[in-house]
């Protein structure tokens, strides 16, 4: 499912003293089965856009487009009669999405969301059962209590919650945060998984190593408005302090080492083992 964002405009706590615009005319296209990040300072606007995606928030003005759903502004919200099947397509995890976890065991919690969609219960707990399997968490782990588990393992559990739904585009809202390395990456290898079986994967964080690893396009956010679109490589070609965004360090030090003149091709570096590999093959030469 292709997602198109076009002149999103959205403020928080309109006509009170609190009042504050979050999106400034944002417009942005992602083709479907994209791995896309995107970016940006605190306060920029991340998380307030990809809540737009599966109408959570509905702009002031401005259009989304997601095949064939539409989310319209506020002012045509009673157009807005598709949201709840769109919420089946479009699935977000938000940052720390243990702390949501309720039910006494894990496939339970998992079941709840294809319920909540009038499936049967019986039904439910077999799509929980598959969607648990395919996140990596055992069967002997189904009848566990949440909090029995790993800070992975509970990401995991939420993970699957969102995947039980089926959905074509799954957004995650700094998926890694507060994870141990081993943690983190189960996460992004689930990911890219999901990403290989078609999925569309929308990743919001402050990781850049995480954007130039796994992303193939990224937006940057800052102030509020979009002020880049192109892939990681693109971004971190150039001296960013203008878009506060900070350069991988795997990433400066192969442009270091070019700069040096080792004849390395810096696009094709993602992570540690892709430059060890050419400077080896730099080596040979």
């Amino acid at each position: 499912m292709s997602i198109k964002v076009s002149n999103l405009f959205y403020t928080y706590a309109k006509k009170t003293p609190n009042e504050h615009l979050a999106l400034n005319d944002v417009s942005l296209e992602i083709k479907q089965g994209d791995f896309v990040s995107i970016v940006g300072h605190t306060g920029s606007g991340k998380s307030t856009l990809v809540q737009h995606l599966n109408g959570l928030l509905v702009a002031d003005s401005g259009l989304i487009e997601i095949d064939d759903f539409t989310v319209y502004p506020y002012k045509q919200r009673r157009k807005n009669k598709k949201l709840h099947s769109l919420r089946k397509h479009v699935g977000v995890v938000f940052q720390f999405p243990e702390y949501q976890l309720f039910e006494e065991t894990i496939v339970k919690d998992v079941a709840f969301g294809p319920k909540n969609f009038k499936i049967k219960e019986k039904e439910a707990t077999e799509i929980a059962k598959k969607a648990l399997l395919s996140v990596g968490i055992p069967e002997t782990y189904f009848e566990r209590s949440p909090f029995e588990l790993s800070g992975g393992e509970r990401r995991r559990v939420a993970i699957a919650g969102i995947f039980a739904l089926e959905p074509d585009i799954v957004i995650l809202d700094e998926p890694t945060a507060g994870l141990d390395p081993k943690g983190q990456e189960e996460i992004m290898n689930l990911l890219v998984k999901m990403n290989q079986e078609g999925k569309t994967i929308i990743l919001v964080t402050h990781d850049m190593d995480l954007v130039l690893r796994y992303t193939n396009h990224v937006f940057v956010l800052k102030d509020k408005e979009l002020v880049f679109s192109g892939t990681p490589i693109e971004l971190f070609s150039h001296n960013r302090e203008d878009l506060s965004i900070e350069i991988p360090p795997l990433f400066t030090f192969a442009r270091k080492l070019k700069n040096r003149g080792l004849d390395i091709n810096i696009s094709d570096i993602r992570n540690v083992d892709d430059l060890f590999e050419q400077i080896q093959k730099e080596k040979k030469r």
